[in-house]
This record gives structure tokens, C-alpha cells and sequence, in this order.
């Protein structure tokens, strides 16, 4: 299997993904969040771009079985029911709900991978079960290279290093099952990723994105999001019509 690697949500929109499968990773914290409720008992995550088009999707739900979740600046939206997270996203608040979710950079990386035949989301929490999924899903796909593309969000347009570490932890995973054709960047975060398995917090202690959520308190968010494999779902997103529209647990 050939993987490349998209170092931000901006950068996918000038990929073709046609036949190919698309793994989205925005660990802190849009994948972690959504990975979470699902496997809290959401019914459904509909991911939009910007606030405005929450508020409008949500005027047409039933608003006793929806709730507007997201961030802007990595705090919760004034007025939204939840923030982004996951330690919010608890089995009580969300069992049998649907969820409207808009973050800065998840969500925007999420809309930017239409056309491909298959989109996973993936986290540290879920990427054993993620890799697992892929493997069944790979034999589908069109293009005989079976390409697999991994998008990392970034933070603000740019690389975030959290991202990059998990997709290096993917590829460890897909290699230890089948032969893989990486890119350069595949490659660097593959080992950077086997250099600091044992320690991800400490690999991220430079991180841009992680020392400013740590400034704004979410330390327990930072801890939650890199335990690795510790829950089976696998989010995938739902295709109708000419867009996203939302993301299961169907396997």
C-alpha cells in the first residue's frame, strides 16, 4: 500500500482522493471528540465548517435530541452546549443524540477530503482499531496502489506536531500488517514516532498547540487524547449527496 501524508486540513483541499482512502487526525481535539461520543452512544456527529451554519442546521433539528458542540481559539462557542473536550462528552450528555460539531481546524479537514471512497477518523485512543478497519476496507478500493492518504488538521494553517506523531503511529501499525510505500514526511514521522512511543507526552513537550492548550487548562484534555488503543470504535464519515453529512460507528 502506497501512504502519503498531509501535513494540514488547508493542504487537502488540492488533493484528489478519487478511489482512494482518507484518514483524518486532528488529536487535540476534534477526532478525540468525536471518537469519544460515538463510542459514548452518539447517534450521529455532523461536522460543519463555521459557526453560522451550526446555528442553521440546528434551527431545523429537534432540539431535544441535538446538541452544538465545537471551539473557536480552543474555547467553547458562547451559546453552544458543549465545548471541544472529550472529557465532556460524557455517556449521560450524549447517548441517542446527534451532535453538531465546528471546530477551527477538524472539522474544516473533514469537509476537505470529499471524493474519497472511504473516510476514517483516527486519534491515539482509537488507531489499533483504525488500522484494523483500513485493512479490511483497502481490498474496495479502485486504484490497484491502494493509496491511503492521512490528513493531518494543523493548528491555524499550520503543521501541529501532535497530529504528526499519530499518523507516525499509524504507519508503524499498517507496516507490522502488510508492506507500505511511504512519502518523505511518512517517513520522518514513522520514526519519529518509534524514537518516543514509550513517552508521546514528552515528544510534544515543544509542541505549539500542546503548550497552549496546557496554558489554557487542558491539561486532563492533553492526558485523555494520547492514550493509545483503548477503545474499538471507528468513526466513519457518511456520504450523501455531494457531501459529509455525518460520522457513524458502522462498520
Amino acid at each position: 500500500m502506497n501512504i502519503s501524508v498531509i501535513s494540514t486540513a488547508q493542504q487537502a483541499q488540492d488533493i484528489d482522493f478519487s478511489g482512494k482512502i482518507a484518514v483524518v487526525i486532528d488529536v487535540l481535539r476534534a477526532t478525540s471528540v468525536i471518537t469519544t461520543a460515538l463510542d459514548n452512544g452518539a447517534s450521529e456527529v455532523i461536522p460543519v465548517k463555521t459557526v453560522e451554519e451550526a446555528q442553521s442546521l440546528y434551527a431545523t433539528c429537534n432540539a431535544a435530541n441535538t446538541l452544538r458542540g465545537g471551539e473557536r481559539n480552543a474555547l467553547k462557542i458562547e451559546g453552544f452546549d458543549l465545548g471541544n473536550s472529550p472529557l465532556e462528552y460524557k455517556k449521560k450528555s450524549v447517548e441517542g443524540k446527534t451532535l453538531i460539531l465546528t471546530t477551527t481546524n477538524g472539522t474544516n479537514a473533514l469537509n476537505n477530503v470529499k471524493g474519497a471512497k472511504v473516510v476514517v477518523l483516527a486519534c491515539f485512543r482509537n488507531a489499533q482499531a483504525v488500522v484494523k478497519h483500513i485493512l479490511v476496507r483497502l481490498p474496495q478500493c479502485d486504484r490497484p496502489t491502494q493509496d491511503i492518504v492521512i490528513v493531518c488538521a494543523g493548528t491555524e494553517s499550520h503543521f501541529s506536531l501532535d497530529d504528526g506523531l499519530c499518523a507516525g503511529m499509524l504507519i508503524e501499525l499498517l507496516k507490522q500488517k502488510a508492506p507500505v510505500e511511504t512519502d518523505d514526511l511518512g517517513l520522518l514521522l514513522n520514526h519519529y514516532y518509534v524514537e518516543n512511543q514509550a513517552n508521546l507526552l514528552g515528544a510534544l513537550a515543544g509542541c505549539h498547540h500542546v503548550k497552549r492548550l496546557f496554558t489554557l487548562g487542558f491539561y486532563d484534555d492533553i492526558k485523555f487524547c494520547l492514550e493509545t488503543n483503548c477503545v474499538e470504535t471507528v468513526p466513519i464519515v457518511n456520504k450523501s449527496g455531494d457531501g459529509v453529512h455525518s460520522v457513524s460507528t458502522k462498520q
